[in-house]
């Protein structure tokens, strides 16, 4: 292997590892080391997942470990760590990737609703923009967007936009592209750009929502079906199932209902 391979292996690994490491559960029952179920959870769709895992730790006096990051590096954690029972990204379009490179790691899954997404843009909307969707092709509205590469919210979006044949377009004009739903939404609150595609349920779990706004998007290819999928990796794969049945329960539909994430249109 030659010197300047050597060096790009060794800056990959280093990064790699560095991820992982630094992904850590956000949610994990007070000095359980060995959790009863562990939840792997995209950030889009992580406040009602935290309230319908708590109902069921409370139900069940099992202990629950969600570990939350963008699709991009919860699928590399799937197969890095085998360990995950239950995988829960904000859209199908992550699961979709796993099912193209290892379908073999999904043995059941659950239809939770289908996410929608819409423009966010600051509070107000200053810009008076609209919902057209030709309103990302104007480089002056300072358009971003979620990194198609490591979320499902920028594969998504990428989706829509191709829908309307304006991937490419928007995509040379964007003004950056953030790792996932969470810094894109802080970007318009913080007035670093104008207009963004997100999620529904990004506006409607996010604490900073008072400084937004959404806008309906114009178009028949805004909504996405979320899933939960159970994975042959974990090892507690009967709490698994009883949680399968607990994201089935009206009373789990409808906590996602409140985050905007609705099993009919």
């Amino acid at each position: 292997m030659t010197t300047s391979k050597t060096i790009l292996f060794f800056i990959f690994i280093v990064l790699f590892f560095f991820i992982v490491a630094g992904c850590k559960p956000i949610h994990q029952s007070k000095g359980e080391e060995n959790p009863d179920l562990i939840i792997y959870c995209e950030n889009g769709i992580l406040g009602p997942v935290m309230e319908i895992v708590q109902a069921f730790e409370d139900s069940t006096s099992l202990h629950v470990s969600i570990q939350n990051d963008c699709a991009g590096n919860l699928n590399s954690l799937i197969h890095y760590r085998r360990e995950a029972d239950i995988f829960i990204p904000d859209s199908r379009e992550a699961i979709n990737n796993i099912l193209l490179t290892s379908p073999e790691l999904i043995t059941d899954s659950v239809y939770l609703g289908t996410q929608t997404l819409v423009f966010i843009v600051r509070r107000g909307n200053p810009s008076r923009l609209t919902g057209s969707m030709e309103s990302l092709t104007n480089p002056e509205n300072g358009v971003i967007l979620a990194n198609p590469e490591s979320s499902s919210l920028g594969a998504s979006s990428g989706t829509l936009l191709k829908k309307h044949l304006l991937y490419d377009k928007v995509m040379n004009s964007v003004l950056f592209l953030t790792p996932d739903s969470r810094s894109l939404v802080r970007n318009i609150a913080a007035e670093q750009a104008s207009i963004a595609i997100a999620w529904e349920s990004d506006y409607l779990t996010n604490s900073i929502r008072k400084h937004l706004d959404t806008l309906s998007i114009q178009s028949s290819f805004k909504n996405f079906p979320a899933l939960a999928v159970m994975l042959n990796t974990g090892n507690n794969k009967k709490n698994a199932r009883n949680f399968l049945e607990e994201l089935k329960q009206e009373s789990s539909q409808k906590i996602f209902e409140k985050y905007g994430i609705r099993k009919s249109l």
